[in-house]
């Protein structure tokens, strides 16, 4: 079967902040699914975070808007339904991945195992040169424009967006599901292991660490020394002496400098 022809569901949260680890919340969740040729079908819906709003400025959505919406773990066996059996498509899947497994652990519910390509790391692979963020490649590919930072508008982004990608990885038809998942691999993961545990052990002495930290889709880096305060899933706390001040690095992006 043609990549093209698989089915495949995009999968996007809006939240009340970046880290889930932090207590942050969904309040917004939506995924559009089908075979990536053909019309997809749609579906969202808001969420009650059960705690403060925030991110207001980033997606519009208020503490009025969610007030009588359903929590996550009412919503849950339906966006479970919807992606069941699916390739998942999302734009920075850590992000996205993260808060499903977060709002299932809440839940009681183990998320199933199925496949997921990364767009943001797909078109890093295919489009060495420019700006991989949702909405510079939304202007580079004239993809439409609905509600920027709204779920549905940016799950059917990331569909359309995985139309164009998969067509471009598979010109000839002849590449299968694994080689597309393999192009949607980060950075060797037993380095980012080494990475986490460095990060561990740094944070369980108090030891200043020297790090090159990769910022945006130059490729520029610059030298940091920190001090780790929370290692999370994708992320890391730390302070900054640079800065003088705390920082969020993302973990993909730091290289220990030893």
């Amino acid at each position: 079967m043609r990549l093209l022809d698989l089915d495949y569901a995009a999968l996007d949260f809006e939240t009340t902040g970046l880290d889930p680890d932090e207590g942050d919340r969904v309040v917004e969740v939506a995924v559009v699914r089908g075979p990536l040729d053909a019309e997809p079908s749609r579906w969202s819906t808001l969420v009650h975070p059960d705690r403060a709003m925030a991110a207001t400025g980033v997606h519009g959505i208020t503490a009025a808007m969610v007030a009588t919406a359903p929590r996550f773990a009412s919503v849950l066996p339906e966006l479970l339904r919807r992606i069941e059996g699916a390739v998942l498509a999302c734009h920075n899947a850590d992000f996205d991945i993260g808060f499903l497994d977060m709002e299932c652990a809440r839940a009681g519910v183990s998320r199933p195992e199925q496949p997921v390509v990364d767009t943001l790391l797909l078109a890093r692979r295919l489009l060495a040169v420019g700006d991989h963020r949702l909405s510079a490649l939304r202007e580079r590919f004239d993809l439409p424009r609905e509600v920027e930072h709204r779920a549905l508008d940016d799950a059917h982004a990331t569909f359309l967006l995985a139309r164009r990608l998969v067509a471009a990885a598979d010109p000839a038809g002849d590449l299968d599901l694994p080689g597309l998942l393999d192009l949607c691999q980060p950075r060797d993961k037993g380095e980012l292991e080494r990475v986490r545990q460095r990060l561990a052990a740094a944070q369980q002495s108090g030891e200043r660490l020297l790090v090159d930290y990769v910022s945006g889709d130059s490729g520029a880096a610059s030298r940091r020394e920190i001090t780790v305060v929370k290692l999370g899933r994708s992320r890391v706390v730390a302070h900054c002496h640079l800065r003088r001040a705390s920082r969020t690095f993302r973990l993909d992006r730091l290289r220990l400098v030893d």
